[in-house]
């Protein structure tokens, strides 16, 4: 192996991990040898670090010292000590069994025939081989400076990617564990304990005092609950105003009292902001020591919990009906990575008309999932997609055959789009591209948000909104009214129309409670400038009402409903 190596640019950052100088272990039979390489090496430095000496001197010491030191940058090893392959049975050692990647590992050897370099450098992972005859001072000196580099580096890769690993695994707001870190420490193969908490109305705390209150809520929250945990509790947050807590015991009274304590202290630690003092109510489903499908279980239970009462505690029963519930998820979630695979994801196009005119100016772009002939419209597997996922790869899918449909004309369409494509960093580089694929000006895009998922607060979602108008696209949202009218939120951004939720225009022309509420709602996007769309527009009857009240576009089966083709 040449000495004449090309050295890799030094890193001028601290050193992680690094104490005052670097530890290099002789594993030698041969006392001059050690004596030799501390001499040629005394006054060596790298990176301004200087050189700890471990001597070990047969490979049964070394087995015993190894164990011992999981910091050291290079090993310096003889081949032949007790046996003719002492060293290489080290090697495999360090490598195999102390599963240390790290160390570099120099052969260095008097007898080269007892292991040909070629031989060792193919079948055992060494960095280095050396006679011990070449090793001059100089070239002693070389070969370790080499190792030092390759060390270090290593040591700042395996930072990074630590670095980035925590990034990854780490709530931005709270600082907690997230839901990738929660899947990751489940066990799959033993029984375990997950407690799910959510927030009683914190929906309607954001929308009454907006999401710098809402997020210092959950900072209250978080900060609460981990002073009570135990040791063998971790909190996790999962997403919006879902908390976790895993459980490392079976015993159900220290549940129990965890749950109790819990309660107690957020019924006496009310949050305070300025002249605002809130008391935090939770929602609790918790699956005890049970295996398989945890955190869906827990999810079950923390549902049922909700639909009997708020502030309640719920734990999963197995001998209720749960379990064809979640055989009916994972089929879903098989059927979608199916649809995906195979190109079944389809795109339905349903007219959109404008009042004033009677004719049909665009199309809403609807999902459906193609299943062994059957044709899937989205309520029986998007929450499924979401749960596991998918959502931004239909989402993907949808756009890009819907800019292709509309290639050819001149017509604007409308698409949805949720919170989680809203949160993916690649989301405004996937769009522009497609529209730029297929000619598609963005004047002709507008996308679709649910109201109940578009204002979570999310720093890249807000980002994401402002560069999806600022290329010129529009925005509308979508089933207004069905989650408290988030009015409050309508100014931060540049909203082009708003859909009326289609449960108060359906039976509009009976039900005078969605009449007034509609008026309402036309009543404020007068105010302000915004175009209203009705859906739901199912009769003649229903689409004059609307008309006469002052909204714009209408969509619904008396236009047409969802077809694979564009009404001629």
């Amino acid at each position: 192996m040449n000495d004449e190596l090309v050295f890799a640019p030094e890193a001028t950052d601290k050193l992680p991990e690094l104490s005052k100088a670097f530890k290099v272990m002789i594993i030698d039979d041969d006392n001059e040898v050690h004596a030799f390489t501390k001499l040629a090496l005394k006054s060596f430095q790298y990176n301004n670090h200087k050189i700890d000496f471990i001597s070990v001197y047969s490979e049964k010491e070394a087995r015993e010292v190894l164990p011992l030191h999981d910091d050291i940058a290079v090993i310096l090893l003889d081949v032949v000590m007790e046996t003719n392959t002492s060293g290489l049975d080290i090697a495999k050692f360090i490598r195999s069994e102390l599963h240390n990647d790290m160390s570099r590992i120099i052969i260095r050897t008097g007898q080269p025939g007892e292991a040909p370099e070629r031989y060792v450098i193919d079948n055992y992972d060494i960095n280095d081989y050396k006679e011990k005859t070449e090793l001059t001072t100089d070239k002693l000196y070389t070969t370790i400076r080499t190792a030092l580099v390759q060390y270090t580096q290593l040591i700042e890769l395996l930072n990074k990617k630590n670095e980035i690993y925590n990034l990854l695994v780490t709530d931005k707001l709270t600082s907690l564990p997230n839901r990738k870190q929660l899947i990751d420490d489940l066990d799959s193969t033993k029984p375990q304990t997950l407690m799910l908490i959510d927030i009683d109305g914190f929906s309607l705390l954001n929308d009454v005092y907006g999401f710098d209150v809402g997020d210092q809520v959950l900072i209250h929250l978080s900060v609460i609950v981990t002073k009570v945990l135990k040791p063998n509790m971790t909190l996790y947050r999962l997403e919006a105003d879902l908390f976790a807590i895993s459980v490392q015991s079976s015993d159900k009274s220290l549940l129990e009292n965890e749950v109790a304590t819990v309660k107690t202290l957020l019924d006496n630690s009310p949050f305070e902001l300025n002249d605002l003092s809130l008391y935090i109510r939770v929602s609790i489903g918790i699956v005890n020591y049970q295996l398989g499908n945890i955190i869906q279980k827990a999810e079950i239970a923390l549902r049922q919990a909700r639909e009997v009462s708020r502030n309640r505690v719920e734990y999963y029963d197995e001998s209720k009906d749960y379990f064809a519930y979640i055989e009916e998820n994972n089929n879903w979630t098989t059927r979608i990575a199916h649809a995906l695979k195979h190109d079944n994801i389809l795109v339905y196009f349903q007219p959109i008309v404008e009042c004033a005119t009677n004719k049909i100016v665009k199309y809403e772009a609807l999902v459906r999932l193609k299943y062994e002939e059957e044709i899937y419209s989205p309520f029986h597997f998007l929450p499924t997609a979401r749960y596991a996922g998918y959502l931004h790869q239909i989402t993907q899918r949808v756009f890009e055959k819907s800019c292709q449909k509309f290639q050819n004309n001149d017509l604007m369409f409308s698409i949805n789009i949720t919170d989680h494509d809203l949160a993916e960093n690649d989301f405004i580089e996937y769009i522009t591209m497609t529209s730029k694929k297929y000619n598609i000006n963005s004047s002709r895009v507008v996308f679709e948000i649910l109201e109940e998922t578009s204002m979570n607060g999310n720093i890249v979602a807000t980002e994401n909104l402002n560069k999806l108008t600022a290329l010129g696209y529009s925005l509308s949202i979508d089933d207004f009214g069905a989650e408290c009218s988030n009015f409050s939120q309508l100014g931060k951004h540049s909203y082009e129309s708003i859909k009326i939720d289609g449960s108060f225009i359906k039976d509009i022309d009976t039900n005078k409670t969605s009449q007034i509420i509609t008026e309402s709602i036309l009543f404020f996007t007068n105010r302000i400038g915004f175009k209203t769309v009705a859906e739901y527009v199912h009769s003649k009857e229903i689409y004059e009402i609307v008309k006469g009240m002052g909204v714009d576009y209408a969509q619904g089966y008396y236009f047409g409903e969802p077809k694979p083709e564009l009404i001629n």
